[in-house]
């Protein structure tokens, strides 16, 4: 059985927020940002507001133990030089597995929103999380991974 097929996503409610405070956590050690100190009660806070949020879509994934394995907190905001156009960006991403199922996920909540791009960059110190975007129908733009919906 692959450990993708066993990962279940859903959206996060307020009681996943200490398990994805610990993510965060153990994620933040090892990414480009480590330099700047992790405050567990501003974190919650963020966390907190996403969740609340009608224009942010925090998903977590969760294997078959019930351990979180992933989280990626996603937000819908108007491009500033043309407010009628859309675009869904990812504020966290952190996959110790399911992350294919989390970004299918982030797509189909952005589609269905009504976004006409998702923007994507990496703070990771692990050199794979470019090409897993990649992977997923990302493509590269500079310093940060873009997906285009078509639209009519």
């Amino acid at each position: 059985l692959d450990r993708e097929d066993s990962v279940k996503v859903r959206r996060a409610g307020f009681d996943d927020i200490p398990a994805m405070l610990e993510l965060m956590i153990n994620y933040h050690k090892t990414s480009n940002v480590s330099h700047v100190p992790f405050v567990r009660a501003d974190a919650a806070k963020v966390l907190d507001h996403f969740i609340g949020h009608r224009d942010c879509h925090p998903i977590v994934a969760f294997n078959d133990a019930g351990d979180l394995t992933g989280l990626l907190c996603v937000s819908l905001e108007p491009y500033f030089m043309n407010k009628k156009y859309w675009c869904a960006t990812a504020l966290q991403f952190i996959s110790n597995g399911g992350g294919m199922r989390l970004l299918a996920e982030f797509r189909r909540w952005a589609k269905q929103r009504g976004a006409h791009d998702i923007i994507m960059g990496v703070s990771s110190g692990d050199p794979r999380a470019g090409s897993f975007l990649e992977l997923s129908g990302l493509e590269k733009t500079g310093s940060m991974y873009v997906l285009h919906f078509q639209r009519s």
